[in-house]
């Protein structure tokens, strides 16, 4: 079955539906069209499962709330993406995802979203929140559809709590649910009585679009006269949010008079009674038919920087510019403590162009990688260093860093070391030292070539601290081994002495 997933991180813009005009058009019919081209874009990238774009604006900061589906609120790129493995499982093209429908203001959006199996034959339907800060920074929240709870099951559990004839919506929901009927029939009637009970005294209502704003429900309803029709809108239509007992819930319905439009009501509950309502405007309806819209954030929208190309931090190593590809600050601490390590030992600084941290699709199966000849950066050295921020610091050992950490990067940049300081005749020495039969071939395993061996041979040399470590993939060699091979790849003394605990 298909599983659930999320636009939030995806689309921080929306794609309208689009919608055929009726009355001849008032206003420029671009309005708002910077937000549908962008979210065109990123939709693309989410129909096809990529990861790394869904996660894209998230590299500047912001939250993805997925508390609905049992994923709590992601802060970083990282956790984006690491949920979009766990949810998305599908290949690409294997299901069609679609914003329905778009809702704006001048600072905030919501999108409805669909997704259609076609394997399977079934869908489901959600609602996300979006708003906007500097450089493209996006805070989003997931809305769950509860009209038609068992449209996807997300776990056996659930499966069998359906065929149990179990409810699956929370009690939370189902309260949340009968609200909205009433909430929608109250409307609809324009009945004085039922929109009271409905509505917390103190309710505050916003039409976020236009600036109206209405204080406490004698205000309200004493503008009910002016207020437009208004009937329940399309199937489904109430979709919640529920984290403790925080429940919000979005209603769409549909507005009557001489321009018949849908419109998005976002409700902050209170008990069995709603405390605070804002109302969205749909893109569609009001390119067709409304006048004197105001400008939104949409014009000011920066796109996030590309996960692939997102050059965080610069950091000079010996006189060579070193770009750092999603690194946040103790990423920087870390790079310049593995060059350090070089430099130290006085072997060469590893001459790389660029180092990538997660997320990066090197990472989905790699511990980290070396590569010679990167095509991004005109063929220089490049290295991926598969840790993410909170890998890397370990306060009890002497480094300061993880030794798994620690190890693995100083074996990328070994890579890249060994490529431009061995020759034939020393890695053949090398692996008859080792006892190997094959320096790199495709034919051997990883753990049998010659090349990995010294990849963190090197690490264990220069760590020279207390927590130097050798890699459980290969056999232990003896310190004198080591520091024998060592002196042979780079004709230098080991950092890392031999007589310690563990090295003898």
């Amino acid at each position: 079955m298909w599983r659930p997933t999320f636009a939030a991180f995806l689309v921080a813009l929306l794609l309208a539906a689009a919608c055929t005009s009726t009355t001849e058009a008032t206003v420029d019919e671009t309005w708002a069209a910077e937000a549908e081209n962008v979210v065109a874009l990123l939709a693309d990238a989410y129909d096809i499962a990529d990861p790394y774009q869904t996660a894209r604006f998230f590299t500047a900061g912001g939250t993805l709330d997925l508390t609905i589906w049992g994923y709590g609120v992601l802060t970083t790129p990282d956790e984006v993406v690491e949920a979009v493995r766990t949810l998305w499982f599908m290949e690409p093209g294997f299901a069609n995802v679609r914003a329905d429908h778009t809702f704006v203001s001048p600072e905030n959006a919501l999108v409805w979203w669909s997704a259609y199996d076609k394997d399977f034959g079934g869908g489901n339907n959600w609602v996300q929140s979006y708003s906007f800060g500097p450089r493209g920074r996006t805070a989003s929240k997931a809305f769950r559809n509860v009209e038609s709870p068992d449209e996807y099951v997300a776990t056996p559990e659930e499966l069998a709590a359906l065929e149990s004839g179990e409810e699956i919506n929370t009690r939370e929901e189902l309260a949340a649910l009968e609200l909205a009927d009433r909430y929608a029939a109250a409307w609809e009637l324009k009945d004085t009585t039922a929109l009271t009970a409905v509505y917390d005294p103190a309710v505050v209502v916003r039409d976020d679009t236009t600036g109206e704003q209405w204080s406490g429900v004698e205000e309200l309803l004493a503008d009910l006269g002016n207020a437009p029709s208004l009937e329940p809108g399309p199937h489904p239509r109430t979709f919640v949010h529920q984290a403790g007992n925080h429940v919000e819930m979005v209603v769409l319905v549909q507005l009557g008079g001489d321009c018949p439009r849908l419109e998005a009501r976002r409700l902050l509950l209170a008990g069995d009674s709603i405390n605070r309502e804002t109302r969205f405007t749909h893109v569609p309806s009001a390119q067709r038919c409304l006048t004197d819209l105001p400008d939104g954030w949409w014009s000011t929208f920066e796109l996030p920087p590309d996960l692939q190309n997102n050059v965080t931090a610069i950091l000079d190593i010996g006189g060579s510019q070193v770009q750092l590809v999603n690194a946040e600050p103790v990423h920087e601490e870390f790079t310049s403590w593995l060059f350090d390590r070089y430099i130290e030992a006085e072997i060469g600084i590893p001459e790389v162009a660029a180092v990538w941290y997660p997320p990066a699709p090197e990472c989905d199966k790699l511990g980290g990688l070396a590569i010679e000849s990167d095509d991004r950066y005109q063929g220089r050295h490049t290295v991926v260093i598969c840790f993410t921020a909170d890998r890397l610091e370990y306060p009890d050992s002497k480094s300061g860093w993880f030794p798994s950490a620690a190890a693995y990067g100083l074996h990328e940049l070994g890579h890249i070391w060994m490529v431009d300081h061995l020759t034939d005749d020393i890695r053949a020495e090398f692996n008859d030292r080792a006892g190997l039969a094959e320096w790199r071939s495709a034919d051997a395993k990883w753990a049998e070539r010659g090349v990995e061996w010294a990849a963190f041979t090197i690490p264990w040399a220069i760590t020279g601290v207390e927590d130097a470590v050798w890699p459980i993939y290969f056999e232990k060699a003896t310190c004198e081994e080591l520091a024998d091979r060592y002196r042979l790849l780079t004709n230098h003394e080991p950092l890392t002495p031999c007589g310690e605990e563990g090295w003898s």
